[in-house]
């Protein structure tokens, strides 16, 4: 009775792993992707503030993509950002010049985005464009399987307000300041 319940542990370990396999192969190859969650995170010298966007539809790859030197361009549009507060929301809107420069662009090179190693680290450069400037980052970045037939491509980086020419702002007279450094974390969802 042991000998075949191992027997039928390993039949369905092995189907298993065929199963996961074989999605993965699938999952190498995409057609569609979808900025699923950006987390902005800031500090002053008395609180941290968050903001955040979401995208609820997929957009389809660009039919150039396979091409050397092709980009996916993921636009944030400014006033879709939500936030803890809404007085730092507006802040925010002002320092990267909202109503001049209405998205905040993410530039990834279709050489950097590959599934071949499911869970892997890897570093990526990414570019970012935000108040009419555009700066390379090196990026954390880790890629899964997830949400049955989707890639999850996960990144962290950290960008200063300064690369974009952007003087971290005083308030009330000095008393609060913020601090130059911004961490952007994101997961990309490709079907």
């Amino acid at each position: 009775m042991k000998i075949r319940l191992t027997y039928l542990a390993l039949f369905f370990s092995l189907i298993t792993t065929a199963a996961f396999a074989q999605m993965a192969a699938e999952k190498e190859t995409f057609s569609r992707y979808m900025f699923d969650q950006v987390h902005i995170q800031g500090k002053t010298n008395v609180n941290d503030f968050h903001m955040e966007y979401r995208e609820d539809d997929f957009c389809q790859v660009p039919a150039n993509f396979d091409e050397a030197n092709s980009v996916i361009e993921i636009e944030i549009p400014a006033d879709q950002i939500t936030a803890d507060s809404k007085m730092m929301l507006q802040d925010f809107l002002k320092l990267i010049q909202a109503q001049k420069y209405p998205t905040i662009d993410i530039q990834i090179d279709s050489q950097s985005i590959a599934f071949n190693a499911a869970n892997g680290y890897d570093e990526k450069t990414i570019g970012v464009s935000m108040n009419g400037i555009t700066r390379q980052f090196t990026c954390k970045t880790y890629s899964d399987a997830c949400f049955g037939d989707h890639w999850c491509l996960t990144g962290e980086l950290t960008i200063k307000l300064t690369d974009f020419n952007i003087d971290p702002p005083n308030k009330f007279l000095g008393l609060v300041k913020v601090k130059d450094e911004i961490f952007i974390s994101f997961r990309i969802l490709f079907s």
